[in-house]
């Protein structure tokens, strides 16, 4: 009786900087965090902010990813 098995790959795929964008606005993002975020809310500090180092737009009630332009 054999076994039957899987094999996983896991391929990580990281994207260019330069075709970031806010999901909320659509402005190009800058890899740093905001230069001022609000700790109170209970969010984790997001990686992520707009040129000016303001927060990314929140499309939802959590911390604004930011998507990849193709």
């Amino acid at each position: 009786m054999s076994t039957p098995t899987s094999a996983t790959t896991c391929v990580r795929r990281f994207a260019d900087p330069e075709d970031l964008i806010c999901p909320g606005c659509g402005e190009q993002v800058r890899c740093a965090p905001p230069a001022f975020w609000r700790v109170h809310d209970g969010l984790p500090v997001p990686q992520f902010s707009h040129l000016d180092r303001s927060a990314l737009c929140r499309v939802a009630a959590t911390v604004a990813e930011p998507i990849e332009v193709t």
